[in-house]
């Protein structure tokens, strides 16, 4: 019999790009974390991610390039609570020559659950032309290592079929 992981073990294996012990600010009249506070979270682990490939401030400074978001699916599968440990865990799910197909899993991990995802499909953008544009060279190369490095671990991440690089 074959050892089948679950969704949550798959997503560990990724790395941590954002680790945060949920604060009073974040709660609601409702008790859980609000809406706007899973943006700043996802924010945060898709910077930290991004950067390793090379989308840093001198990106931006130097190159004048950026990124514009085109689309996002959410889908929030369990509240998150005061005092609750959450990390943000991402995946490049693949790319073309201009846009960039991301996936991004916030795991609660005082409660051992995956408590929402953000996939997003975002366009290189050339600043001062204020359009979209081809990756660089050599940025195409790390994102195409990371696909590559992610793909090699095996396992397919669940995705909406709403989005296509």
């Amino acid at each position: 019999m074959a050892f089948v992981q679950s969704e949550l073990e798959c997503v560990q294996q990724l790395p941590v790009h954002h680790r945060i012990t949920i604060p009073e600010k974040y709660i609601d009249q409702y008790g859980h974390v609000n809406v706007m506070w899973y943006g700043e979270m996802w924010r945060e682990g898709a910077r930290a991610m991004m950067g390793e490939i090379g989308f840093d401030d001198s990106y931006r400074e130097d190159r004048r390039m950026g990124h514009w978001a085109l689309r996002q699916v959410l889908d929030f599968l369990a509240e998150v609570h005061l005092g609750d440990e959450v990390t943000i865990h991402a995946r490049i799910i693949g790319r073309s020559p201009i846009r960039l197909h991301n996936k991004y899993w916030m795991v609660n991990e005082t409660k051992g659950k995956i408590a929402a995802t953000s996939e997003v499909l975002m366009a290189n953008a050339d600043l001062d032309a204020r359009r979209m544009t081809p990756y660089p060279e050599d940025i195409a190369e790390n994102l195409d290592a990371a696909i590559d490095r992610f793909e090699m671990m095996g396992w397919d991440p669940r995705i909406s079929g709403a989005i296509r690089p």
